[in-house]
C-alpha cells in the first residue's frame, strides 16, 4: 500500500471479520509489515473503522483499520509489545511454511524448443546430457542428474553461462553473452 518500513511477508490465510455495526465478512490476508496487516476483501471499509478477526492459525484479533485503498485494507493489531512480538513470529513462521514467491519478472520471452537434449560442460571438461526446460535470451532452465554449484561456469551446447538458481532436479542459467531475441524459436539450437 505505502512504502513500508521493513521485511514485507507475504502469507495467505482466511479471516472473518466483524464489528457490532456491520455484518461478517470474509477477508483473506495478503501480508504483514511493520505497518500491520494487509488483507483484501469485498467489503467496503473506512480507516478508523474497529473490527474483530478470526484468522485461520492466528486467532481472533482487535484490530483498527489504518489504511484503506480498493479492496485492500491495512490494520493494526490491539495489544502490548508481547502480544504483537508472538504474532509477528507465527505469521513470519507461517510465511515461511507457504513459501510465497511472487512469480520473478521476466525480461524476455521463454520458449521450450525442439531439441530438448544439450551437451553442458563443465570448466573441468567433463561433460554430460542436460533436458532443456524453456530458454529466453538471457538465460536456461535444464533438468540436470548432478549438482552444479551456484555461480560457476558452465557451457551449455556452444553458449556459456552462470549457474544462478537451483530447484529441484535442476538449474536455472543466465547466458555469459545474451541471445538475440530473434535467435529464440524453437528450431534454435544451443
Amino acid at each position: 500500500m505505502t512504502g513500508a518500513v521493513g521485511p514485507r511477508h507475504v502469507v495467505v490465510l482466511p479471516a472473518l471479520c466483524w464489528n457490532p455495526r456491520r455484518q461478517d465478512f470474509y477477508a483473506v490476508t495478503a501480508d504483514v509489515t511493520a505497518e500491520g496487516i494487509r488483507l483484501r476483501s469485498a467489503a467496503r471499509l473506512a480507516v478508523g473503522e474497529d473490527l474483530t478477526c478470526s484468522i485461520r492459525y492466528i486467532g481472533q484479533l482487535d484490530v483498527r483499520i489504518t489504511q484503506v485503498i480498493g479492496q485492500e485494507f491495512v490494520v493494526s493489531v490491539r495489544g502490548g509489545r508481547a502480544t504483537l512480538n508472538g504474532l509477528a513470529r507465527q505469521f513470519v513462521t507461517l510465511a515461511r511454511a507457504q513459501n510465497v514467491r511472487p512469480e520473478p519478472l521476466r525480461g524476455h520471452r521463454r520458449i521450450v524448443p525442439a531439441q530438448k537434449t544439450v551437451a553442458i560442460t563443465l570448466e573441468s571438461g567433463l561433460s554430460f546430457p542436460g533436458h532443456v526446460l524453456n530458454v529466453s535470451a538471457s538465460g536456461i532452465g535444464l533438468l540436470v542428474d548432478r549438482v552444479l554449484e551456484l555461480g560457476e561456469i558452465i557451457t551449455i551446447g556452444s553458449r556459456a553461462a552462470r549457474v544462478a538458481r537451483h530447484f529441484e532436479h535442476g538449474i536455472g542459467a543466465a547466458f555469459l553473452g545474451p541471445l538475440e531475441p530473434d535467435a529464440v524459436h524453437a528450431t534454435m539450437t544451443l
